[in-house]
């Protein structure tokens, strides 16, 4: 029920699976998405998933971007009904996605240095702190003490996936890779949660050899 404003960050690393920018979505409560993509002209791929996952918003404000305000995201902003504004060129205050912005890259920049974590994994620490940000408690006036995602959905948030682990953080999982008579639990690091994969809860994780998997059956290490 509450507009959103669009932006594209841009990184100064390439990540492990080849993305450069990420396409932000945010309200001025603090709710955010964030989708990472390979190149400018996919930020209509982020503008999908934002609404098979999400719903759609009453408004979409953006900049005066070619790649978001003209071809395939105009013509899905028109199919879904949700209406195109654009913000006065030269104004970067009129759009609150830049703040959202700066605040994930924030968050996500602490995330990394205390984890020692490989600055190729931005992507995936910056969707996690989009999730993690919007399930967070804000002194913002328009929240009435509850949280952003709340407000947005109009249900109860569940932070059952974001707050069991914290990002990069050592997990044992089931590698049906390995052979007997070796131990099938092996190390690994938490990457967050995997939003279109398997059941809830599902995570991705970091193997010793660089790959990515996908699990939901994992957990912290013990004492």
């Amino acid at each position: 029920p509450h507009p959103v404003f669009g932006d594209t960050l841009i990184a100064g690393t390439t990540s492990w699976s080849g993305n450069r920018y990420a396409e932000v979505f945010g309200t001025s409560f603090g709710w955010s998405r964030v989708f990472p993509m390979k190149k400018k002209s996919d930020a209509h791929e982020g503008l999908s998933l934002l609404f098979q996952r999400d719903g759609v918003p009453p408004a979409c404000i953006v900049d005066g971007s070619k790649e978001q305000v003209h071809g395939e995201f105009r013509r899905k902003l028109k199919e879904a009904s949700c209406q195109l504004k654009q913000t006065e060129p030269y104004s970067p205050w009129q759009n609150a996605a830049e703040g959202t912005i700066r605040e994930l890259k924030r968050g996500a920049g602490r995330k990394m240095i205390k984890s020692g974590s490989p600055k190729k994994l931005w992507d995936d620490c910056l969707e996690l702190e989009s999730y993690i940000r919007s399930n967070t408690a804000h002194d913002i006036y328009m929240l009435k003490g509850e949280v952003p995602e709340t407000i947005m959905s109009g249900e109860t948030s569940d932070i059952s996936q974001f707050c069991e682990l914290e990002w990069y953080e050592w997990v044992k999982f089931r590698d049906t890779a390995v052979q007997f008579p070796d131990d099938d639990l092996i190390l690994g690091r938490y990457l967050g949660p995997s939003i279109d994969v398997g059941p809830a809860l599902t995570a991705k994780i970091l193997k010793m050899n660089g790959e990515v998997v996908h699990r939901s059956t994992y957990r912290g290490l013990t004492p």
